[in-house]
């Protein structure tokens, strides 16, 4: 098939685990056979690394965007009069690529900042599209919701699914196919050692990712004498808030086992879960997903997570890793100590974790059910134009 990508940032030029999520999709549904044109934004200022084995498709990075993000003060729509003319502009883009690209079908990434009359345009034109969806909301408010049969969500989780019905939006269409995660990359033959604990967090350190649970929960440990080492990996946007944690584990005379390597490639992120065997997960945010988990699964680690929004979906508690109470650090210490106890138990739950981390994740697994859904929209299509 010929595939449209439409989204709003592509790496590097990244926020988060969205943009890298379509980006998987795009280079492997390419190395799959499929024609693949990506049309997205050239955002120079938000950037971070991205590393396939497969290449990128052709880009395009003329689309422009009806807002911007500030750090402090988020996403900010431009003026009424600005959007006139981007939405002229897009237009004349896309129509340019629907014209000579002729796609058969539109993967539709994150929308936030695209008006919707880019997706009205492709649909005018019989593209059929599959919005793949990664937050809380599609990038528009409900009734703005395009009314084809040919609109499809497709979310990252049955969480996502959840909270689009509350708002309002229609599902009655949608299926959930969980983005996966480069499970072939991270995997290890041999489950990591479990001599004592040793934790990795792999995350945004901020606040609402739960790092401070985490820290507090080490503190616990530390003070009834269990045996541990911590590495907390991942960038912030507030230095004040890492400052904190890194006084607290100082004043807890932690400072020889917990390190803050900051910012980690995918390279030295696999290179980090060789070293650990326990991923902590503390996320008071409701995760649409949480690739990070399922790529230290498929690694050997323990997760431990709170679970919190779609995170919830990728663990049977006891089985396959452990769940604790959001913003609990007694109970997420609780689970980290009865790993330490119970030996053989936290090997089998590893050895189940990395199993279904490998079967049930997988980024070629989620391409093949998005491959589905295309089909089904494609065959749709021809079927609405023999009645008409």
């Amino acid at each position: 098939m010929k595939i449209l990508i439409i989204t709003n940032l592509y790496p590097p030029q990244v926020l988060g685990g969205y943009e890298r999520s379509i980006a998987d999709f795009a280079r492997l549904l390419q190395h799959r056979g499929h024609g693949v044109l990506v049309l997205t934004s050239d955002t120079q200022e938000l950037s971070g690394s991205h590393v396939s084995p497969y290449p990128d498709p052709e880009i395009d990075r003329s689309l422009l965007l009806c807002g911007q993000w500030h750090q402090e003060r988020g996403p900010e729509w431009l003026s009424p009069e600005q959007i006139v003319e981007i939405n002229r502009q897009n237009s004349q883009t896309l129509s340019r690529h629907l014209q000579m690209f002729q796609p058969d079908v539109c993967l539709l990434g994150n929308a936030t900042f695209l008006q919707v009359e880019l997706l009205e345009q492709v649909l005018e034109a019989q593209v059929p599209i599959a919005h793949y969806v990664m937050n809380e909301q599609p990038g528009y408010p409900p009734p703005l919701t395009p009314q084809s049969p040919q609109y499809r969500y497709v979310t990252c989780s049955d969480w996502v699914t959840q909270v689009l019905q509350e708002k309002g939006y229609p599902t009655e269409t949608a299926q959930t196919i969980y983005p996966g995660a480069a499970v072939e990359e991270f995997y290890q033959t041999e489950l990591p050692p479990r001599d004592q604990l040793r934790i990795a967090y792999a995350s945004l350190v901020m606040h609402y990712k739960g790092a401070d649970v985490l820290v507090e929960a080490l503190c616990l440990l530390h003070a009834v004498g269990i045996e541990f080492t911590a590495t907390i990996a991942g960038n912030t946007l507030t230095p004040k808030f890492v400052e904190a944690l890194q006084s607290l584990i100082e004043s807890e005379g932690m400072q020889d086992r917990v390190t803050f390597p900051g910012v980690l490639s995918r390279q030295e992120l696999s290179q980090l879960y060789k070293t650990h065997n326990v991923l902590a997960f503390p996320s008071r945010f409701q995760e649409p997903f949480g690739i990070s988990q399922v790529e230290a699964m498929a690694a050997g680690l323990t997760l431990i997570t709170s679970g919190t929004g779609g995170a919830g979906e990728i663990v049977e508690h006891g089985q396959d890793g452990l769940l604790f109470e959001s913003e609990n650090p007694f109970d997420l210490a609780d689970a980290l100590s009865f790993l330490a106890a119970n030996p053989t138990e936290w090997a089998a739950i590893a050895q189940r974790g990395q199993q279904k981390a490998l079967t049930q994740f997988s980024q070629t697994r989620a391409v093949e059910q998005l491959e589905a859904v295309f089909q089904a929209l494609t065959k749709e299509r021809l079927k609405a134009k023999d009645k008409g």
